[in-house]
């Protein structure tokens, strides 16, 4: 493990910042991955573009919010997710910079080789990799916090990474599924013990699918709620489609009650790319870099990228997204 990934208290990770007076992360959501004889060619875009990023970034910690691999047979050519991931985890030690990532819906296809415990394995053996399973009783595979300190050892920062799951009854045609409760709750008591080493402390959480709120804060911004602040971004999926889950989740509300999490980083819909701040929450859409999931996809410029979050020493912190290629419109449709 890279020497500046510690174990924290509570077995949580810990990174220094280390002399430095911001943090710089990248977020990258959604490459999906083949690796196979069908996906030479967006493979090759995908690699590419994230090297290209990285280094008009150089971020310090890199996050990937789910969807890293694709192993979809008509797609890909292949189910072999080992396989995948062992490339992927691979390809991001060659930049020796610290990464972490979380499990999205299409990580672990029906008829894909491995299982999330398998490829959490993986993840874990990467030279530069943060990853952990999370408690066992706890629903999902990749629940755990990486707490950013100064060379003092003071916290600055907490980031929550998160599994938001895959379908909600086990299968694609029972809908998303959503983070569940037990998850929850043990998220926002971990933040409130956190909070007693830092008062002022601002948490930043990371999971795959859109909670609800994402899509409420958008219909509200349309109506004209002024209490919805734009950032940036726009929301191209046809017929301003969210991708959210059916069922019950209250992370948002407990997030706003805790009052710790002040930003929240997903990725799942490829052409969404939108940022909004509602009731003192930022929620962020990832720029995804899918070249090949979405039919046509390669001639939608305008969704490929990644998103920087700066993190400073006094815990504030900036978002915004960093486009491939020029992005024409800064103002969010409708």
């Amino acid at each position: 493990m890279y020497s500046h990934i510690k174990t924290d208290k509570g077995g949580h990770f810990s990174l220094l910042f280390s002399g430095k007076d911001d943090f710089k992360i990248l977020q990258l959501t959604d490459l999906h991955l083949g690796f196979g004889p069908l996906s030479v060619k967006p493979d090759r875009k995908v690699l590419d573009s994230v090297r290209i990023l990285v280094e008009r970034s150089a971020p310090d910690l890199i996050v990937l919010t789910g969807d890293m691999i694709y192993p979809f047979l008509p797609k890909a050519g292949t189910l072999n997710n080992e396989k995948q991931m062992k490339k992927l985890v691979a390809f991001l030690d060659s930049f020796e910079i610290p990464y972490s990532m979380v499990f999205g819906n299409h990580d672990v296809e029906f008829g894909s080789k491995a299982g999330r415990q398998e490829l959490a394995a993986i993840i874990k053996s990467g030279a530069y990799s943060i990853f952990s399973e999370g408690e066992e009783a706890l629903f999902g595979v990749g629940n755990f916090i990486i707490n950013l300190r100064d060379e003092g050892d003071g916290l600055i920062s907490s980031l929550l990474l998160l599994d938001s799951n895959m379908y909600g009854d086990g299968w694609f045609f029972s809908g998303f599924d959503c983070i569940h409760e037990d998850q929850i709750e043990w998220s926002m008591n971990v933040l409130s013990d956190l909070k007693t080493e830092n008062s002022e402390l601002k948490a930043h959480a990371f999971f795959h699918m859109p909670l609800m709120e994402y899509k409420t804060a958008y219909e509200k911004m349309k109506l004209g709620d002024k209490c919805i602040s734009y950032n940036f971004g726009s929301v191209a999926e046809i017929n301003d489609y969210f991708g959210v889950s059916k069922f019950e989740c209250n992370f948002f509300d407990r997030a706003h009650d805790n009052g710790i999490i002040k930003a929240m980083y997903c990725g799942h819909d490829h052409l969404n790319t939108i940022a909004l701040t509602y009731r003192d929450i930022m929620l962020v859409y990832g720029m995804s870099l899918d070249f090949h999931a979405y039919k046509n996809i390669k001639k939608r410029y305008t969704q490929r990228g990644g998103t920087v979050l700066t993190i400073r020493k006094n815990g504030d912190f900036h978002v915004r997204s960093l486009p491939l290629d020029r992005v024409v419109s800064k103002f969010v449709r409708s």
